[in-house]
């Protein structure tokens, strides 16, 4: 088969026709080494692809062509077969000797002569081309012919057996066993060979060519020849002797093929097939042939005669000019056929698209344009000049390309052709010579000494092979040959030595031995021939291989060749030239000279001249490629006028063939692969351009999937190609990416485009350097917008879409948007590193401007998740330009988007822009306005509660852990690491929840956030501490909680809030500096809450019920809708059960912490004196002192507590005279937990009260004076438990509202017995009060002034303790006692009832506070202002009420007091001490007396000791302060002094002192008014913390007002800057659509002009579509083309152009069509005629000439042009009567102005008006 078939590799990809005739391919398996078998496979050979019915004459043609395509099989078979694999009968028959021979011919003569008399010459041709179906032979014999012609005669053999392929070797060896070869001598008449599978024809050498012709014509014309005789007669002359397709098929005079033409012109159509089916496969035999058929312009005469011939024939020549224009093609062959493929009526002609085909194949050639081409006779080769040495100490290296050509497969295997022969006069030197299929390499030193090796590598005949030969000599070792086939070594062969000889090497020869031998001449041909002197390497090998054929050059410049730079080192180092030693190239030779190549230096190598000889037939070849035609014809883009006939039917009628298009581009393709030119070429002339227009034009059924994958592969092409990337730009710009040309075609088209965009096209590494970024994604985003949209837009959107085919899947489309997304992505992030960001930001800026525009959810879901990838993966690359982008206006306009899939990828963004900003950008972007806050406004717009969805992704913003993914169930807890990262997350969060609608995931979602902030508070000191930073933090946490929870749910919410409320006060009091602050704000701010929800019940509620708060204010209405709504006002402090739970865990916390320090081996001083626990202690005494007060009056009051202890007739009411609604068994509970906490942390712990006191501006010793009254108050508690506890004891009734009142109040201390201190009930002071009273009073001695003053008001309340409970023992309560005034007659206390307001115990201290209270404010409703003043006054005159006011136990009145001082009688106290007066014992038994003693000795034998104490140590103190009436100093008496001093003195003498007149009215004089001080402070400090407490709660609501309005201030701005913002986005939007609308358009009119130059030039006198017949007249027209001088001096081509005379009719026709009057001017005329012809010109063109293409093909390819807008604003083009709106667009290189068509100013416009300015 021909080598064109065998080189064919790309047959499998092109796609199959009805027309294109199939092919299979033989392809050569290497033999194995130790087998000798050869595998064969079949061949590709060209088939008819057409059917014909069983009846059809052409049936028995295409039997001939069967059997010469099984013929044809049959010689490949014998051609690839291996000298080393051939069968012993071959091997026999090559040792015959020439007597066997000659006696087998005259046999096979004898025998033939004897048969031609019996055979039948008379058969008709339809019986010589029966299928055979039997294993015989007929032999025919025509008589009538040999009596007319004696001069010929023929004799047909022909096989009936079918040939089957492959066959075994064993089949081979017994078919050649019975082969018979017919041999005729020189001299003699040509005697046929008769052999079993072939045709031999006999012809008379005697009859001149045009004679046989002649006889042939005549013949025809008379009917006198068979079919069968004029096929034989003709392949005789054209082969110049008998043809045989085995053994001679060389066409050996060309001008024969010009005389068959004329012949077939007189032969009926089954001759004609019949003869061009045995021509096609004669050409097909050899490139010898091929070149006869190219020196006589076969292709232009096939071409001609094409358009008349009937299918078959078509066929046929279609299969013939498929063989010789992939051969070689001419300029006036390439011209014709494109005039053959050019539209004729509007239809394609008839064999168009077999000539694509055809035309498609021609670029898929091998080899070199220009070779030697050997003709394999006697003395054919180059003759070398002698040499004077041989290059051997760096050894040599032979190189060429080769292609074996033999002339028959009989001999090919008996023959020895020799490749080169480099040899003395002695026979000495190298040579190699091919052996069938294998190269065998020689190296004789000298005679007898020779060494031979055959190489193990199969060359295939008819296919171009690379050769080099290297020898490495070694002068210590042995040396070797390595042989490089085709770039690769396939073997190495040791040498033992190397050809030293002085001898000169004149026996050199190439093709041919030194004796000229028949057997020893190459048949085929050689490409340029080197001879290195070194031994080339394996890369230097390779790197030639990679040249090619078509290199012919010395290896001087790397510009010569287009291969990489690896490639390149190893060819223009400078090595390969320098040691050239001959280099004959077939380009460089003249007539049979050829010149020697390389410089002279070289020469020096040669005897005398370098130049070698071509002789015996030897000749150069110049063959003519596709490509090469094309450049002069006008280059690649000549072809692009065919697009524009797609829609064209045939002319036959048949419909449009979709697969044209296919073609055409698998054309275009091919052309761009094989030459670099044509990429050039395509490049300037814009084809991609053309092409896509082309398209546009046509029917979208072109566009198919061979159409996508076309493109597609030229993409690829381009991709791998150094010098492609300007042409893939315009690839991708007008066809890979645009959507306009393939929105109409089938979705899997589409699809199928767009997934290899996104995958293979972004894998390739030059994939930066094509696209231009910024307009790319542009257009993408256009894409997206206006023809892959999932839904149609509607309002508030206000672009246009483009139609769309309602049978478009739309997974398919989701598909596309996919694809086209991945894109974008990969654009944005491509050398993130090194690309500006300028060029980013406007590429997310175009992301955000199609956000922002484009509000339909199904349309934006997938873009929002691009952008939400696109800052997980890439936050470095995405922030700052957010950032720059101003995106957060977008974001948020998201935010408020109805559907929670918006909503979440906004918020998705949003905090990944928060985790990846740093602290300033966050700041100046968020939190400068409030941003935080706007979160919960925009997420509730649309929303009613906040979904578990959403709190994820919020909860992720909080922690900035985001996740790409969507989670719709509750997040796994967090882990004790987590950070609050944006703390003001939890108030957004906050207020969501607090403002959702209750419900079922509400409840799921505030408890998932609740155990949220828990966990991670828990053990992160840091997320503590963050939360307590933040500003009222404690409104948004308590909002959590249910004041009045109604079930279980609930109250599980608000357990979880005030488990968060217990970890955050317990932080603040044990690590934060001033923590006890963080207590009182969150004491305020929860009145503050609770106050609020009593009053929204309130309000609501027309009739409180008995489970609902107390109403602050008036009375209640019947109906809500009725009364008119009351102003909210926060109310005074009062507690409720949200303040007692609250303080109740703080109290544990800290409880906790002492039980814990109480256990720990360290001693507990220690502990707490530790300076780590500084903090803690002065919190903790803090808050102690905040509320200490306030318990006290919970309780009651110190006083009236006092009073009902010690007076059994007190009036005082126990009960809150600061109205703080707290139950007195809580304050009872609260005042024992507040005891037991002072008994560590004022007791133990060593820290000065004094900074605690500055801190809280407290007077000095105030925190003591605090703890005392706290210590005072829990030892009344537990008198008055311990009297509860003792029946009759009482002086009230325990069942009156004050007997229950104390019941609760002690109600505590009996249940708790041994925990709270009661040890002995008949105590008056129970140990732990002792120890706490005198802890006291001994705590800071060093403050004497704080000491004095505590240890006298001590003295006084124990004073008054021990005498109460004297008298009690002495006189039960039932009989008045000497030293009460409570029962004293009215006549006696009257006056001093009027002159002391405690006449009656002290009852007004309590009450009258209340009852004032009351009365001032009946309603409720007061001011704060009154309510102040009001509360000074009564202050006021409870200070003065208190000065003047005593314990009734110890009350002395002014009238009662002894001017003279005390008169103690020694008698009197010996009385006492022994028991009482002579007249009580008299009285009395001395058993009551015993019992009297004993009481009154365990009553007070624990107390008396600390008086004694305290008297003791402050003696000075209280000599001075403690004064009789009279000024003296009572304790200077001696006994007083014994009475004190004595420490095991009686008990009784001590109460006897204090009963005494002098000492009660000292006492109380001085000691009582220091008590009252004590109490009033405490009564002071209660009214003042209530009022802190007020006042917190009004600065915390002042605060988040003024947060409030902050954030309205702030939103404002932000909205209003968003507002515009979006405004100009979707400006900018719409100009980028009207931008790339204009574009598309300019392109299509600048693809129409030039369009329009190609097919002026095709229709150009020159061109190709331009016939000689034709006198085609031109028209031109001015250019707008202006010189330096403005003058426009320049002619292009009019297409439109038309003589005037017809113009002038065509104007007067339309005129009568339309009923114009024929009267106008023709000024006017001529305008409207202007008007109609003059095309618009977007920009200058021009046509092509020679030197435009030489230029083009020597220029370096230019960078891609940066045509990105620069800058484009909104315009008006103003012009003499109008007005045009549009966009004005500059870029780097041009100005344009695109109108806008759908302004309503435009459409108001004269467009006849517009005309003269078509060519501007």
């Amino acid at each position: 088969m021909t080598s064109i078939e065998d080189g064919n590799k790309e047959a499998d990809e092109r796609p199959s026709s009805s027309l294109d005739p199939p092919t299979t391919s033989i392809r050569k398996e290497e033999e194995e080494k130790d087998e000798n078998v050869v595998e064969e496979k079949k061949e590709n050979t060209h088939k008819l692809a057409f059917r014909l019915p069983s009846d059809s004459p052409a049936k028995d043609i295409l039997g001939d062509l069967e059997l010469d395509r099984q013929t044809d099989q049959m010689d490949e078979v014998c051609l690839e077969g291996n000298h080393s694999t051939s069968s012993p009968n071959m091997k026999e028959e090559n040792e015959h000797d020439d007597e066997e021979e000659e006696k087998e011919e005259e046999e096979i003569i004898g025998s033939t002569a004897r048969s031609i008399s019996e055979l039948n010459l008379q058969q008709n041709i339809s019986q010589t081309q029966e299928t055979p179906q039997e294993n015989e032979e007929e032999v025919t014999i025509d008589k009538e012919e040999t009596k007319e012609s004696e001069r010929e005669t023929t004799v047909t053999t022909t096989a009936t057996t079918p040939i089957e392929s492959p066959k075994s070797p064993q089949n081979e060896s017994a078919e050649q066993k019975e082969s018979i070869e017919l041999t005729a001598s020189a001299t003699a008449n040509p005697i046929p060979t008769i052999n079993k599978p072939k045709t031999t024809i006999l012809h008379n050498s005697e009859e001149t060519t045009d004679e046989t012709f002649n006889r042939l014509s005549e013949g025809i014309r008379d009917g006198s020849i068979t079919h069968k005789h004029i096929i034989d007669s003709v392949f005789n002359v054209l082969v110049g002797g008998p043809f045989d397709l085995e053994n001679r098929f060389i066409i050996e005079d060309s001008a024969s093929i010009s005389r068959m033409l004329s012949l077939l012109e007189s032969c009926s159509e089954g001759l004609q097939a019949e003869m061009w089916s045995v021509f096609v496969a004669v050409v097909r035999k050899s490139n010898r042939n091929l070149e006869a058929c190219s020196r006589v312009g076969l292709i232009s005469k096939i071409l001609n005669i094409l358009p008349t011939c009937s299918a078959i024939l078509s066929d046929l020549l279609v299969q013939l000019l498929g063989v010789l224009t992939s051969y070689s093609i001419t300029v006036k062959e390439t011209k014709y056929f494109l005039r053959s493929l050019q539209a004729i009526n509007n239809a394609w002609p008839r064999n168009s698209l077999k000539l694509l085909q055809v035309m498609k194949e021609m670029p898929q050639r091998d080899g070199a344009d220009v070779f030697f081409s050997f003709p394999g006779k006697a003395n054919a080769g180059i003759i070398v000049p002698p040499l004077s040495k041989f290059p051997y100490q760096n050894g040599y290296t032979f190189s060429t390309w080769f292609r074996m050509d033999p002339l028959n497969s009989v001999t090919f295997e008996k023959e020895q052709p020799i490749l080169y022969c480099f040899r003395t006069n002695k026979g000495a030197g190298y040579s190699a010579h091919f052996t069938g299929n294998c190269l065998v390499i020689n190296a004789e030193k000298a005679k007898g000494k020779v060494q031979s090796k055959c190489i193990k590598a199969e060359l295939t005949p008819r296919k171009w092979h690379h050769i080099a030969i290297a020898h490495n000599y070694s002068r210590w070792t042995k040396g070797e040959i390595k042989c490089y086939v085709d770039g690769q070594l396939v073997e190495t062969i040791d040498m033992n030595w190397a050809c030293t000889a002085s001898e000169h090497f004149d026996r050199c020869s190439i093709g041919i031995s030194p004796e000229g031998d028949t057997d020893s001449a190459f048949c085929g041909q050689m490409g340029a021939i080197y001879v290195f002197s070194e031994a080339l390497s394996l890369q230097q090998v390779n790197s030639l291989f990679c040249l090619g054929p078509a290199y012919q050059s010395t290896f001087k410049h790397d510009a010569e060749s287009h291969l990489p730079d690896g490639y390149k080192k190893h060819l223009f180092d400078g090595r390969l030239n320098a040691s050239l030693l001959m280099a004959y190239c077939p380009k460089n030779c003249h007539g049979q000279l050829c010149l020697h190549s390389p410089s002279k230096t070289t020469a020096s190598n040669f005897v005398q001249i370098p130049h070698a000889v071509m002789k015996g037939g030897v000749e150069v070849i110049t063959t003519h490629s596709i490509d090469q035609s094309l450049q002069s014809v006008g280059g690649i883009q000549i072809l692009l006028p065919l697009f524009s006939q797609l829609d064209l039917p045939y002319e036959d009628g048949s419909t449009v063939d979709i697969d044209v298009c296919g073609t055409l581009l698998s054309l275009i393709s091919l052309l761009l692969s094989s030459s670099q030119t044509s990429q050039q070429q395509l490049f300037h002339s814009k084809g991609f351009l053309i092409i896509a227009h082309a398209l546009q034009r046509a029917k979208s059924s072109h566009l198919t999937m061979s159409v996508v994958e076309r493109v597609i592969g030229m993409a690829k092409f381009l991709l791998r190609c150094p010098a492609g990337v300007p042409l893939l730009k315009q690839l991708f710009d007008h066809i890979l990416f645009n959507p306009r040309l393939w929105s109409t075609s089938d979705s899997n088209v589409q699809l199928h485009l767009y997934q290899y965009l996104a995958s293979d096209f972004l894998a390739n590494a030059n994939f930066p350097q094509i696209l231009r970024r910024v307009p790319t994604v542009v257009e993408m985003c256009h894409a997206l917008k206006h023809y892959y949209y999932v839904v149609e837009p509607k309002a508030p959107s206000q672009y246009m879409v483009e139609a769309r085919n309602s049978s478009f899947p739309s997974q398919h489309v989701v598909s596309i948007r996919s694809s086209i997304l991945a894109f974008i992505n990969r654009m944005i992030i491509m050398n993130a590193e090194e690309s500006p960001d300028g060029q980013r930001d406007e590429e997310i800026h175009t992301l955000l401007n199609f956000v922002a525009t484009v509000h339909e959810d199904d349309n934006l879901y997938d873009v929002l998740s691009l952008l939400t990838r696109l800052l997980a993966d890439h936050p470095a690359i995405m922030i700052p330009a957010l950032d720059r982008n101003r995106a957060l206006g977008v974001l948020f306009k998201l935010l408020a988007s109805p559907n929670q899939l918006i909503r979440i990828p906004a918020l998705k963004m949003f905090g990944y822009f928060l985790q990846r900003s740093t602290f300033k950008r966050k700041q100046d972007s968020v939190a400068a306005l409030n941003l935080f806050t706007l979160i919960s406004e925009r997420l509730l717009i649309h929303a009613t509660y906040l979904s578990v969805a959403t709190y994820n992704v919020l909860y992720e913003i909080l922690v900035e852990q985001m996740t790409p993914s969507y989670s719709y169930a509750i997040h796994n807890p967090p882990n004790p690491e987590t950070k609050f990262e944006n703390p003001q997350m939890l108030k957004v969060i906050a207020n969501l929840i607090q403002q959702s609608e209750e419900s079922e995931e509400t409840l799921v979602v505030k408890k998932a956030f609740l155990l949220d902030m828990i966990n991670m508070c828990r053990d992160s000191r840091e997320n503590r501490r963050t939360i307590l930073q933040m500003s009222v933090w404690q409104d948004w946490l308590i909002s959590l909680s249910y004041v009045y929870p109604n079930r279980d749910a609930e109250v599980e919410i608000s357990e979880l809030v005030f488990e968060m409320f217990c970890i955050l006060l317990n932080h603040a009091i044990r690590f934060e500096y001033g923590g006890w602050r963080v207590w009182v704000d969150t004491l305020a701010i929860a009145h503050s809450k609770v106050s609020w929800e009593k009053f929204r019940l309130e309000s609501t509620s027309p009739t409180p019920s008995d489970n609902s708060p107390p109403n602050n204010g008036g009375p209640s209405e019947s109906s809500p809708s009725d009364r008119p709504s009351p102003i909210y006002r926060t109310p005074e402090f009062s507690w409720s059960k949200v303040h007692l739970r609250l303080l109740s865990d703080l109290l544990t916390s800290i409880e906790t912490v002492v039980e814990d320090w109480k256990q720990h081996t360290t001693p507990l001083v220690d502990l707490v004196n530790a300076s780590e626990q500084q903090v803690f202690v002065a919190n903790t005494v803090h808050v102690i002192s905040q509320l200490a007060d306030s318990v006290i009056m919970a309780c009651g009051g110190l006083l009236p507590l006092l009073a009902s202890a010690t007076s059994p007739n007190s009036e005082l009411e126990i009960a809150d005279s600061t109205a703080q609604e707290l139950p007195i068994e809580a304050a009872a509970d609260l005042l024992s937990r507040f005891v037991n906490l002072t008994d560590v942390f004022v007791f133990v712990s060593g820290v000065s009260f004094a900074e605690l006191e500055q801190e809280k501006n407290m007077p000095s010793g105030g925190v003591l004076r605090q703890t005392l009254r706290l210590v005072a108050t829990a030892s009344v508690r537990h008198l008055l438990a311990c009297r509860v506890a003792s029946p009759g004891s009482m002086p009230f009734d325990l069942t009156s509202p004050k007997g229950l009142q104390i019941r609760k109040f002690v109600s505590g201390a009996l249940s708790a017995q041994g925990k709270e201190g009661i040890t002995d009930f008949g105590r008056l002071l129970q140990d732990v009060d002792l120890q706490r009273i005198k802890g006291i009073v001994y705590r800071d001695m060093e403050e004497n002034r704080q000491a004095q003053f505590l240890a006298l008001a001590v003295i006084y309340l124990v004073s008054v303790l021990m005498v109460s409970r004297y008298r009690d023992i002495l006189e039960p309560p039932t009989s008045p006692s000497p030293f009460f005034n409570s029962t004293t007659t009215e006549d006696t206390n009257q006056n001093e009832s009027s002159k002391t307001p405690l006449s009656t115990n002290g009852h007004s201290t309590g009450e009258n506070h209340v009852n004032n209270k009351q009365a001032d404010s009946p309603d409720g409703s007061k001011n704060d202002s009154e309510d102040t003043e009001n509360e000074k006054e009564e202050v006021d005159e409870e200070e003065k009420r208190e000065e003047n006011a005593g314990i009734s136990s110890i009350r002395v009145t002014p009238g009662q007091i002894n001017t003279e001082g005390p008169q103690y009688k020694a008698d009197e106290l010996n009385k006492l001490q022994s028991g009482g007066s002579s007249q009580r014992t008299q009285m009395e038994p001395g058993e009551r007396r015993v019992y009297l003693t004993n009481n009154l000795q365990t009553a007070l034998e624990t107390t008396a000791p600390l008086l004694r104490e305290i008297m003791a140590d402050f003696r000075s103190f209280l000599q001075k302060t403690l004064l009789g009436t009279h000024g003296q100093e009572i304790m200077n008496d001696i006994k007083v002094m014994e009475t004190l001093k004595n420490k095991s003195g009686s008990v009784i003498e001590l109460v006897m002192l204090l009963c005494s007149q002098e000492w009660q009215t000292s006492l109380q004089k001085h000691a009582g008014l220091a008590f009252i001080e004590l109490v009033n402070e405490g009564r002071l400090m209660a009214h003042a913390t209530r009022d802190h407490v007020l006042r917190v709660s009004n600065e915390a609501d002042f605060i988040l007002n003024r947060l409030r309005a902050e954030d309205v201030n702030k939103h404002a701005q932000f909205e209003s800057e968003t507002a515009e913002q979006l405004l100009e986005r979707r400006e900018q939007e719409a100009r980028c659509d009207h931008v790339i609308a204009s574009s598309r358009r300019r392109d299509s009119l600048i693809a129409s002009k030039l369009l329009d130059k190609m097919t002026t030039i095709l229709r150009s006198p020159s061109g190709a579509w331009s016939s000689g017949k034709d006198n085609n007249e031109l028209f031109w027209r001015l250019d707008v083309w202006e010189d330096d001088s403005r003058r426009r001096k320049r002619f292009v081509p009019n297409v439109a152009g038309t003589r005037h005379e017809e113009a002038a009719a065509h104007v007067e026709i339309e005129e009568n069509e339309k009923g114009e009057s024929p009267s106008k001017d023709e000024e006017a005329r001529l305008r409207e005629l202007s008007k109609s012809v003059a095309p618009s010109r977007p920009q200058p063109l021009e046509l092509v000439d020679e030197s435009d293409i030489d230029k083009w093909a020597a220029e370096v390819d230019p960078p891609p042009p940066n045509e990105s807008t620069s800058y484009s604003t909104p315009a008006k083009l103003i012009a003499p009567g109008l007005l045009v709106p549009g966009t004005l667009s500059i870029t780097a290189n041009d100005l344009y102005f695109d109108a806008d068509e759908e302004d309503p100013l435009f459409k108001q416009q004269d467009l006849r008006q517009v005309w003269p300015m078509n060519s501007l």
